[in-house]
């Protein structure tokens, strides 16, 4: 009976190692199998990497340069410069869309909201949308802050939306006069810089002596010499930077060239600037005068400069109907008569 004991405690002692043998055998099997699996999923993986498509809702880029960004303290604000050509371009505050225009065919847009931004502070976004439908989200921002109050002069400025450059600002209570005192001590100790220019800004017809009568600007140069076709020319002083000429002779009816040229010293032709005018559009005008658009004005602009008042841009548009199909579509050397600056 203890014989047949030990030889079954033999038997399962025996059994129970062949058992942790098979085991011990299985799981370096499992391991060789598992070293043999890697190196061939890593080949796979780096055989076809995955691909990441760009997504095609909206595209940020660099395609808007702003020109004119100008908020009046009583929350008045326009908006000029370059984008992509012949696209809806849409100045976003927040979630809302504040003003909608569209640009020309070569970029060239003007926007004005026509609401007023209140006090506060506005982070204006642009958004174009091309022909094709693609839509294009610009990386240049306008920060505002309108403080409300009368005198008070809103604090502008271009932020870059990715937060790579600093913010510029180009508008704030003393800005403008700090950099025109620093220009014009620049100019008086030192001698002008600056390249010749001349510019044509207005045209009058002077009914009582019937002369046409001629202002813009000019730098760089001695003097002004101007005329139209087949008339005498006549000369004029630049006093700071502005000029003013009455040109004797009849206007014809039909069109011809307005001139000015700037000349330097030696009687040299430093600059020119030209226009054509209708002699009878320019005539029936009773003695109103004409405003050239220059590059980069805007209505409200305009308004402002001439009339005191930015909103006042809606008088131009109602006196010059069969010239402004969009108001905020002007071009260079159109002729726009300006109301009188007293509202009647």
């Amino acid at each position: 009976m203890k014989f047949s004991k030990v030889v079954y405690f033999l038997l399962v002692g025996t059994l129970l190692a062949i058992v942790a043998l098979l085991i011990v055998f299985y799981q370096q099997d499992i391991e060789e199998k598992k070293e043999v699996i890697v190196p061939l999923v890593k080949e796979v993986v780096d055989a076809k990497p995955i691909e990441i498509k760009p997504t095609t809702r909206n595209q940020t880029a660099e395609t808007i340069k702003l020109e004119v960004v100008r908020v009046r303290p009583d929350g008045s604000l326009v908006i000029a410069g370059k984008g992509l050509p012949n696209s809806k371009v849409e100045i976003i505050s927040g979630a809302q869309v504040i003003a909608v225009t569209t640009s020309d065919k070569i970029g060239d847009f003007v926007a004005v909201p026509e609401k007023q931004l209140n006090a506060g502070e506005y982070l204006l976004s642009f958004r174009q949308t091309t022909q094709d439908k693609k839509v294009v989200i610009a990386n240049k921002s306008v920060a505002i802050n309108v403080t409300g109050g009368i005198n008070d002069v809103p604090i502008v400025a271009i932020v870059d939306s990715e937060g790579k450059l600093g913010a510029k600002v180009i508008q704030a209570p003393g800005l403008n006069t700090r950099k025109e005192i620093s220009k014009e001590k620049e100019i008086n100790i030192n001698e002008d810089k600056r390249d010749p220019y001349i510019a044509i800004l207005a045209i009058t017809h002077d009914t009582k002596v019937g002369q046409l009568v001629l202002s813009g600007e000019a730098h760089n140069g001695v003097q002004i010499n101007a005329g139209f076709s087949g008339q005498e020319t006549s000369s004029t002083k630049i006093i700071n930077d502005e000029w003013t000429l009455s040109i004797p002779g009849k206007l014809i009816a039909g069109k011809q060239k307005v001139f000015a040229v700037l000349l330097g010293k030696n009687g040299k032709v430093l600059s020119e600037n030209s226009i054509i005018i209708s002699g009878k559009t320019v005539q029936n005008a009773n003695g109103k005068t004409f405003v050239v658009v220059q590059k980069g004005d805007a209505l409200w602009n305009i308004a402002y400069q001439r009339l005191g008042v930015g909103n006042r841009y809606i008088d131009i548009v109602n006196l010059n109907k069969n010239k402004i199909v969009n108001p905020d579509l002007i071009y260079p050397k159109q002729l726009f008569i300006i109301p009188s600056k007293s509202i009647n």
